[in-house]
């Protein structure tokens, strides 16, 4: 295969990563005022992201959006959780999506996430930071975890790791060694059991994408303190919509518990 390099490499890629160029959107169109920030990652590459200031003195988000689109996905949510907690939001499109340079990967999307975290030190020194992922993004934020301390972890729809989502889709896997040849895990499940920081797990109970089952798997593994709530009727995508009461009671909730409010 002429400049695919490593075909099993390339597959993986293909089917792992979904990035898309174009934004849907910038927060100007949901009313947000936002800047344009450039983290660098460790090595190098250069990545783009929002900052969508607010008021709160103490605390700053920090999200993590899922394999496919980029941070223009869910302007929405920026919207109601800059609304609903008055916080300042940084998101940053991984390497490869958007308007950052580079090639996907999962070491890569690692050294992406520390690299957002320590902007966002930068930009806001002295204050807690919620770190918050999505799908993918969610076991990108639980390896972050594992390295920095986050005054609490988001965890919204994910999978505790590529192996397990594989054998779900495709059962005839279970009996052959396709770990052998992954080359990109997104363990969840393993980053969790290496952190103390205070974590809230949604799912959505009728997620046909992920299913359900990988959030039971990752707060089984997790160190407390802990929290798992799935949405009835929710699927992979938007549970704060289902039920946007119930959801940001929750949250709300459970941030206020850990002093991240």
């Amino acid at each position: 295969m002429p400049g695919i390099g490593n075909p099993i490499l390339w597959l993986e890629r293909q089917l792992l990563f979904a990035p898309e160029s174009s934004f849907r959107g910038t927060p100007e169109h949901v009313g947000l005022p936002f800047e344009n920030i450039f983290p660098v990652a460790s090595d190098g590459v250069r990545l783009h992201g929002w900052h969508m200031p607010g008021k709160s003195p103490d605390v700053v988000w920090l999200i993590f959006h899922g394999n496919g689109g980029n941070i223009s996905v869910r302007l929405d949510q920026y919207a109601e959780i800059h609304r609903r907690y008055d916080t300042s939001i940084i998101a940053i499109d991984y390497r490869g999506y958007g308007r950052s340079d580079g090639v996907p990967s999962e070491k890569g999307f690692y050294a992406d996430a520390f690299a957002a975290f320590e902007l966002a030190c930068e930009l806001h020194p002295g204050k807690k930071i919620v770190v918050f992922g999505r799908s993918m993004g969610g076991a990108v934020a639980a390896q972050l975890a594992t390295v920095v301390s986050p005054a609490a972890l988001i965890l919204e729809a994910t999978l505790s790791s590529v192996l397990d989502v594989t054998h779900e889709q495709v059962p005839w896997t279970r009996y052959v060694p396709i770990g052998l040849l992954l080359r990109s895990r997104f363990d969840a499940a393993s980053y969790v059991s290496r952190s103390s920081v205070p974590k809230l797990i949604f799912h959505g109970g009728s997620d046909t994408t992920i299913s359900r089952t990988n959030s039971e798997r990752i707060f089984a593994s997790a160190r407390p303190p802990k929290q798992i709530h799935l949405i009835p009727g929710g699927d992979h995508n938007g549970l704060d919509l289902v039920d946007p009461e119930l959801y940001h009671g929750i949250l709300r909730d459970f941030l206020a518990e850990f002093g991240a409010l």
